[in-house]
């Protein structure tokens, strides 16, 4: 498992797709929600709250939206994403902790969600109960167990979202070692993106998303997903994976803007890959799909401690 990686690709996709996110988990988002004020994503405030303690948690991503309502309230949403998911008896005394801490700094309302990245169909724990003496509490939220999700409906799916969804499903098949299943579905997901009729700019952030959460270790694979790709996209020869998120840009007309974007998210992950495993840089470069000098580059930026 390559740490670090998989919650920097959630909390990217999260704000790319936050308003898709919404009427993803909320069936009367627009009737909740005043989109058009926007969002404002609270990590900073967030990390206050838990001084002293590492936020960047490789099990889990914890994101804090400020939300409008159409009444005109402000509301925060908890997003609390279990990334590679593991039965935990503290769980939903944190997810209180976490609600009465916010509750508490920000005196607004606050709702919580948290979605299961795991295997484990049996484990999606959704209350906290507190009893002592004559004095008890239970405290609800929002969940959702991305296992044994209906894939058929997902793919049905206008919403974006259900991109994301699918492709932690074929994460997990990879867990298992299904190999050969997995490149199926991948391919399989990718013609549908493609298919979908979204924005440009969607698809280049969720086949980036799919590309790097699956992720393809066996170099054989990788290339014929490529060729595969190209097959569909009616490119001449195989494209690789950042060269065709980089053309989608450019005739999406935002290329300059986007670009430093995704060489951010690219310095991001490598950072932690260096900081938080033992790949080599060679291993590096082909997850993050840069040139090994790219790597080196952010090494020889990190301080001497670090390196």
């Amino acid at each position: 498992m390559l740490l670090n990686a998989k919650d920097i690709l959630w909390k990217g996709i999260i704000e790319d797709l936050f308003s898709d996110f919404l009427y993803f988990f909320y069936a009367d988002a627009d009737e909740l929600f005043d989109m058009e004020r926007g969002f404002e994503f609270l990590d900073k405030e967030l990390g206050e709250l838990y001084p002293g303690v590492d936020v960047h948690h490789p099990m889990f991503v914890d994101k804090l939206v400020k939300v409008y309502k159409k009444d005109g309230a402000e509301e925060l949403l908890l997003i609390h994403i279990e990334v590679q998911g593991y039965r935990d008896p503290l769980f939903t005394h944190r997810m209180f902790t976490y609600f009465c801490r916010i509750l508490d700094r920000f005196h607004k309302e606050v709702a919580s969600i948290a979605i299961f990245t795991d295997n484990d169909k049996s484990y999606c724990p959704n209350t906290y109960e507190y009893n002592s003496l004559d004095t008890s509490t239970i405290f609800r939220f929002k969940t959702y167990k991305i296992k044994g999700q209906d894939r058929e409906m997902l793919e049905n799916s206008d919403n974006p979202f259900a991109i994301v969804v699918l492709t932690v499903l074929i994460a997990l098949e990879k867990s298992e070692g299904r190999p050969g299943e997995v490149f199926n579905l991948s391919v399989d997901l990718a013609r549908r993106l493609f298919r979908k009729g979204f924005s440009k700019l969607k698809i280049t952030r969720l086949f980036h998303f799919l590309t790097s959460y699956v992720y393809f270790d066996n170099k054989e694979m990788f290339i014929n997903f490529e060729r595969e790709i190209a097959a569909f996209t009616n490119k001449e020869k195989p494209m690789g994976i950042t060269e065709l998120a980089t053309q989608l840009i450019k005739e999406d007309g935002k290329e300059e803007g986007i670009e430093i974007g995704m060489r951010n998210t690219k310095v991001s992950m490598i950072t932690n890959l260096l900081l938080k495993s033992d790949h080599s840089l060679a291993e590096i470069a082909a997850f993050t799909e840069v040139p090994i000098d790219f790597v080196i580059e952010v090494k020889n930026n990190l301080p001497v401690a670090d390196r």
